[in-house]
Order: structure tokens, then sequence, then C-alpha cells
């Protein structure tokens, strides 16, 4: 008699990865390429747009439709804790490099006082701040873990 089991991937996560961020992302995608002067004064609001750097926005919109792919197809098509840990990793890199962009436009004071925050900081935080930390917990293994199957004749 052979054992085998599945993978247990805690509902939060499920929940998150596979369906609010795949559509975020998605938003995401919309907004940089139809909206990239909104987008770009959420993030730095002194900045001043211009038509000439709308490439950068288009490639920005590519990586977010990547960042919806892979979530609302490749971790829905493996059981693999191994392929999820992969990608959430690498989402989480891009996380750090988001809040660090964010820090740079405003400061130690105005990235760490939420008191200064306008809406869209929080959006940007929240956005980022949780689904960064429940990725770092999900590649710790925390939530995740291994569910016995019934055993085979």
């Amino acid at each position: 008699m052979s054992r085998t089991s599945h993978i247990h991937i805690a509902l939060p996560y499920r929940i998150l990865f596979l369906y609010i961020e795949p559509l975020a992302a998605f938003f995401g995608t919309y907004t940089n390429l139809f909206q990239p002067e909104p987008y770009l004064h959420s993030l730095s609001p002194n900045a001043v747009y211009s038509s000439l750097t709308y490439p950068i926005y288009a490639q920005i919109a590519g990586h977010d439709l990547l960042f919806s792919w892979l979530q609302a197809v490749l971790l829905r098509s493996t059981s693999s804790v191994k392929i999820w840990k992969i990608v959430l990793f690498g989402m989480l890199m891009c996380d750090v490099l988001h809040l660090y962009g964010s820090y740079v436009v405003l400061g130690a004071e105005g990235f760490f006082n939420p008191q200064t925050w306008r809406w869209e900081e929080w959006i940007t935080f929240v956005m980022t701040y949780g689904p960064g930390l429940l990725r770092a917990a999900f590649c710790l293994g925390i939530g995740v873990g291994k569910v016995p199957k019934a055993k085979n004749s």
C-alpha cells in the first residue's frame, strides 16, 4: 500500500494569491497602459508625466500582466509548494524594490509615518506590506503542509 499526499495551502493564501492579487495586477496592467499619469502621481505626487516615458509604463504593465498570469494560471495549475515558493519569493523581491521606491520618494519621515500618507500611499502600502508579509510567511512554510490522502490498495 502506497501513501500519497497533496499539499495543503491555507485559505488566506489561496484567496490572496489566486484571486485578489491577480485581479489587482490586471488592474495595474490596465492603469499603466491607459492611465499612466494618475499611476505616476499615485507613486510620486510631484513627478511630471511626459509621453516620452510611456514605454516605461508599457513595460510596467507587462510586469503586472506577468504577475497576474503567474498567480491566476501557474499557481492554480500546480500543487508543488516548491513552484509556489519560487514564484512568491520572486514577487517578494519586487515588493522590496517597490517599497524602496516609495521610501526614496517619501523619505524616512514620510515612509514610516502613516499620519502623513495620502490615500494613494495607504493603498500602495496595504497592497504591498500585507501581501509581502504573507509571501514571506509562505516562503518560510507557515500555513503550508501536507495532508495525507487515503491509502491506495
